[in-house]
């Protein structure tokens, strides 16, 4: 195991988010269930974080809905743009995001961000 790591291609660093940030607060509807989100910033504007919850509080959904947040931020930290995670994502037919993850990331597009 220990070689596999060694030769695995370095990560870009994580950038931190300050203790103090700006953040939005937005709507967003996937396959008929409603979900809050809060979009948080670094200090130049750029998307940091995302956190998402369900409208029903601790249901399956919402503990999905959360872990998929907590995964688009640290890809947002990483360094990748929400076009860039959204080009990866399936899509349904007309285009439209295929799930929650999809229709998140969409948003963070609409918001102006990259």
């Amino acid at each position: 195991m220990k070689e596999i790591h060694a030769r695995a291609p370095q990560r870009n660093s994580r950038r931190r988010l300050p203790q103090r940030r700006a953040a939005i607060a937005v709507e967003v509807e996937h396959a008929g269930h409603h979900f809050r989100m809060q979009i948080g910033c670094f200090s130049d504007g750029a998307l940091g974080e995302v956190f998402l919850d369900a409208a029903k509080q601790n249901s399956a959904l919402d503990a999905l809905a959360a872990d998929a947040a907590i995964l688009i931020s640290l890809l947002l930290q990483h360094g990748a743009t929400p076009a860039e995670i959204g080009h990866a994502l399936r899509r349904a037919p007309d285009g439209t995001a295929a799930s929650l993850i999809g229709a998140v990331v969409d948003r963070l597009v609409e918001e102006g961000a990259p």
